[in-house]
């Protein structure tokens, strides 16, 4: 038996230096949320994380901004939001404006056209002085990333012009 106690010994000791190494390797999930949003950020696509919309339960998911190109004077703060159920009073499906503030009446056509573009799983549609996002729950991997980047890509600029404030006449002065 003493002669098996050093191998023991060593086999524990190595057991505690690559059981923490192992730990804090990443997981397969990990390794492709990473690779994903690395493909958006040289996209020019900004990622954040947010809490879902209280409709979907609790928990995050992550928004993927399409920046405006100019954002000086647009209408933003407003929020698409997934809700549980399809309704007719909602803005379309099951889809409703987060604590009733609405866009600009001249970019729901184009929201209309968006909420079709984007993937099944996304939670919410966001106008915020970063830019266009849509909350998504980054399921389906590189093939739907590309369908949500190409539909804010389509999207944002149309949306970005029919929110935006128009400058005031001035009047001359007498």
């Amino acid at each position: 038996m003493s002669e098996w106690l050093p191998v023991i010994i060593i086999g524990f000791a190595i057991a505690l230096v690559l059981g923490p190494v192992m730990w804090l390797k990443p997981n397969q999930r990990d390794t492709r949320l990473a690779n994903l949003r690395g493909r958006a950020a040289r996209e020019g696509i900004t990622v954040q994380i947010q809490a879902l919309p209280p409709a979907l339960d609790e928990g995050t998911a992550a928004v993927y901004y399409y920046r405006w190109s100019d954002r000086k004077r647009l209408q933003i703060g407003w929020a698409l939001q997934r809700q549980r159920v399809e309704h007719e009073l909602n803005f379309a499906g099951n889809w409703d404006w987060r604590n009733g503030r609405a866009a600009p009446r001249p970019a729901w056509k184009y929201l209309h056209q968006l909420v079709t573009s984007i993937p099944n799983d996304s939670c919410a549609i966001i106008a915020t002085d970063i830019g266009l996002g849509v909350q998504w729950r980054e399921s389906g991997g590189e093939q739907v990333f590309a369908k949500l980047s190409s539909a804010l890509a389509e999207y944002t600029p149309l949306i970005e012009e029919t929110i935006r404030k128009s400058s005031p006449i001035k009047l001359p002065e007498d």
